[in-house]
């Protein structure tokens, strides 16, 4: 096997076989189809610890410290299967480590996610299914905004695992969720206000809750979604949140009611206490 192209496609098939989720392994198709771009690479034989630090270090480049750590573990994967199969003869992504010299200091700075505050909370709640602030999006986007926004305060939960949600995943007190990015059970207690949101939503799939928003999240419209809500955010004037907002709002409002650090994070599917504290436990 010479070819970097066809070793990705191995690579893929076999993190599909061991259960990685479709987000992972689109993650790691995409970091590694573009090192291989942007270097011009071709050829398995052409990836040395040269090429991936050349990549991974570029002064030019505007990504944080923690972008770049992650597009070297992507590679450092690829790498590793490459070997195991004994197509390379060894691994020289593990010679590599992120040049911190080389980040600008903005980006070597950890940004503090931002919550809502109450106000806004209520705001958004009261105000979402407005034509005034949806613009030109139909009605019943107002309606999945609404739902979303609470299951996101409610629960903590990603985006992507909100629009993956599954009838039953529901009791009349639990959600409980096998979440999309690290494939960790989460179970929460269901609120009033999220039951009675829950249940105003109707249901047009057998299935899934929002099998639209789902279709389009898995297919080529990841991102259509998440500027959307920013859109309607800011013509709220909101400016400086963000669909994630209602995650870290989760994480503060359970640090304020006494929450333990650990069982926050343990919701939130971190497998570090220390992200919880640093980027989601707002001030």
């Amino acid at each position: 096997m010479k070819s970097i192209e066809k070793a990705l496609e191995r690579f893929m098939d076999w993190d599909g076989v061991v259960g990685k989720s479709d987000r992972t392994i689109e993650n790691r198709m995409y970091e590694v189809t573009r090192f291989a771009r942007d270097m011009k690479l071709t050829r398995l034989d052409q990836i040395t610890e040269y090429t991936i630090n050349d990549w991974i270090n570029a002064k030019e480049s505007p990504t944080s410290v923690g972008t770049r750590r992650f597009k070297l573990s992507c590679i450092k994967s690829f790498v590793s299967f490459c070997l195991a199969k004994g197509w390379m003869d060894g691994n020289p992504a593990q010679l590599v480590k992120v040049n911190i010299r080389n980040v600008k200091h903005a980006k070597r700075e950890a940004e503090k996610k931002k919550a809502f505050d109450e106000a806004e909370y209520k705001f958004v709640y009261n105000n979402i299914k407005d034509p005034e602030f949806l613009g030109e999006l139909p009605e019943e986007i107002g309606d999945f905004w609404l739902a979303a926004t609470v299951i996101g305060v409610e629960t903590g939960l990603r985006f992507g695992d909100i629009v993956q949600l599954e009838w039953d995943c529901l009791t009349s007190t639990t959600i409980t969720v096998w979440t999309d990015k690290r494939d960790k059970r989460v179970s929460l207690k269901m609120s009033s206000l999220l039951r009675r949101v829950i249940m105003g939503i109707k249901q047009t799939n057998k299935t899934y809750l929002f099998p639209e928003q789902r279709r389009e999240y898995l297919g080529k419209s990841r991102h259509k979604y998440p500027m959307q809500y920013k859109r309607i955010l800011k013509r709220m004037g909101i400016n400086d949140k963000t669909f994630h907002s209602t995650r870290v709002t989760f994480a503060t409002r359970a640090s304020k009611a006494g929450g333990k650090l650990a069982q926050i994070a343990k919701d939130l599917g971190h497998s570090s206490v220390k992200t919880t504290q640093d980027h989601y436990i707002a001030a």
